[in-house]
């Protein structure tokens, strides 16, 4: 992957706290990781990638946090079902907006949505594994990109 791919995925979740809250979302300098269950919170939204480029796409946030973006947008829930629809959603957004960049043959599948840690989360067999880290509201998220082109 290159740098300028990962920025459709930093501009991508920056723009997506920005325009449903009103309050900024820090995104922090994407690292590559070998794994992804040190990172996985509370809630994570994936989504498989198919296409011109195959991987995944994780959004894993705490429940804190979700229950504090729910609230940025005008609904107050803490129920779990909701927030489950919360991190596939914000997953989905950022995933389709790197569809429109990445053209046509970028392919999503529909969010899968998890609560709590898996023992194991596995990834597609593929190269490499970046880490975007995301603070808001003194809460932090994370993002994680699995991707290599096919």
């Amino acid at each position: 992957m290159q740098s300028e791919d990962l920025a459709v995925f930093v501009d991508g979740i920056a723009n997506y706290f920005n325009s449903t809250t009103e309050h900024e979302a820090s995104v922090g300098t994407p690292f590559l990781s070998k794994e992804v269950n040190s990172f996985i919170s509370d809630f994570t939204g994936i989504i498989g990638i198919s296409g011109n480029r195959k991987g995944s796409i994780f959004f894993s946030a705490p429940k804190y946090m979700l229950v504090h973006v729910l609230s940025g947008m005008g609904l107050i829930s803490s129920k779990d079902a909701k927030l489950m629809d919360l991190v596939g959603e914000i997953c989905n957004t950022v995933s389709g907006n790197a569809r429109r960049e990445f053209g046509e043959d970028f392919n999503i599948s529909v969010p899968i949505t998890i609560q709590g840690k898996p023992e194991e989360m596995g990834v597609s067999e593929v190269a490499n594994i970046y880490v975007i880290p995301i603070e808001w509201q003194q809460q932090r998220a994370n993002l994680i990109v699995n991707l290599e082109e096919s």
